[in-house]
């Protein structure tokens, strides 16, 4: 009797419970749901039609992945057998949180062949052999979308990249297409006379015509407030180099000069003869930023592999695309006796930059000079995978959709059977 009585009682107060929310405002709702992680969100979305139609409303799905933490994630790409290492190793992910604790990310949307090259809201690009993969993680949607017709022989993966416009809403990849040329050294940056763009949830790829032909996207490419930013070779500009932006909205080219480098010593109009400096491209804090390091010789500044650093790395922020204005936010000296590499496209978050020995430690390390009085803290190491081609990307868990894509996600079947998983 007494426990009949109990039941009634919890059974009447989770009423009066669910009839309180029932009363909330849609803004106040709005308010505490976007508060909660991806997966209490997943969970929610089966108790009511109620807070589905919130959770499920693009506006709220943006702005949930607005507010969502930050993560860094290392990508270790596949390690093929050899001599030395008896099996193959699979791709891996680590994942660094707000406080740079490590995790190992174990997701099924990875295939131990697929290669990142992108990440975008929530959303993984992966490379295939014959495809192009996207995947959301939290939710375990993904789409598969064909290649581009006429791409080169030598497809590879650093030629695809992938953004997101806030004010279109729309997603785009890029395809930067490798056009041989003869005369040219092996290695040089590579040419080419347009790019093609493919909008997710439309049909086919289409080619946008590009100002110049030189292309330096093997120095990282990085998708911010809706343009993607690349370094360019230009004749008569500070290093011989410039920062290209393609805005993903009107798909259109704008050249931006780069700052005033330590190896001119001084602003200039014309070029500064040899670069006593490597560059790339990375992200900070949601802006473009152009990452300088002492030039070696012996590591060319068109090279894939990461670039490796002894001496000052100066990190310029660009402030005003417009105007061409950059400010110098970060400034860190790293010993020469032991250089370290710093994985592309993307390395610095709160503050801290994370660096790789040769060893195959990962390490972070303070930029800001007021925390772990600028020492390295080793956070794991990765061997036997290598130091030099490692790449490093911002992640956050968001519920952004694919199925709304799907109908124009495969656009064709490849004429040959699709490896399965895990085979060479």
């Amino acid at each position: 009797m007494a426990s009949d009585t109990n039941d009634a009682e919890q059974e009447q107060a989770t009423e009066n419970q669910l009839a309180s929310i029932s009363r909330l405002t849609p803004d106040v709702l709005h308010e505490i749901l976007l508060r909660l992680p991806v997966s209490t969100l997943q969970r929610l979305c089966r108790t009511c039609h109620q807070w589905r139609g919130v959770i499920s409303d693009p506006c709220f799905i943006m702005d949930h992945a607005n507010r969502a933490p930050e993560h860094l994630l290392l990508f270790l790409p596949r390690l093929d057998a050899s001599a030395s290492l008896k099996t193959a190793m699979p791709g891996r992910v680590k994942l660094f949180d707000e406080k740079w604790s490590v995790s190992t990310w174990a997701a099924s949307s990875m295939d131990p062949d697929d290669h990142l090259f992108a990440s975008c809201n929530g959303l993984l690009c992966f490379y295939r052999k014959y495809t192009l993969k996207i995947v959301n993680p939290a939710t375990g949607q993904r789409l598969h979308l064909s290649k581009p017709d006429g791409r080169s022989l030598r497809d590879l993966y650093y030629l695809y990249s992938f953004g997101f416009h806030p004010a279109t809403g729309e997603y785009k990849l890029v395809y930067f297409l490798r056009e041989p040329r003869h005369g040219r050294s092996s290695g040089q940056p590579f040419r080419f006379d347009a790019i093609q763009v493919h909008t997710l949830g439309e049909d086919g790829w289409r080619d946008v015509r590009a100002p110049r032909e030189s292309c330096l996207v093997n120095l990282g490419v990085v998708n911010v407030d809706g343009a993607m930013y690349w370094i360019s070779e230009e004749e008569g500009a500070c290093c011989g180099a410039a920062v290209m932006a393609f805005d993903l909205k009107d798909e259109t080219f704008v050249t931006l000069r780069p700052p005033p480098l330590r190896a001119c010593g001084v602003a200039t109009d014309g070029p500064c003869g040899a670069p006593a400096l490597s560059y790339y491209v990375t992200e900070v804090e949601k802006k473009v930023c152009l990452v300088t390091a002492p030039f070696s010789s012996s590591a060319p500044r068109w090279r894939r592999y990461n670039a490796e650093v002894s001496g000052r790395m100066d990190v310029w922020t660009l402030e005003s695309r417009g105007e061409d204005r950059w400010s110098l936010k970060y400034s860190v000296d790293l010993s020469p006796s032991a250089p370290r590499c710093v994985p592309q496209p993307c390395f610095v978050r709160g503050g801290k930059v994370l660096l790789h020995g040769r060893d195959g430690d990962a390490f972070c390390r303070d930029l800001r000079g007021d925390e772990d009085g600028g020492e390295e803290v080793r956070l794991l190491n990765f061997r036997p995978y290598r130091y030099y081609e490692t790449q490093a990307y911002l992640y956050k868990e968001t519920l952004v959709p694919l199925d709304v894509y799907a109908g124009a996600a495969i656009v064709r079947t490849p004429h040959w059977p699709l490896p399965p998983p895990g085979s060479s």
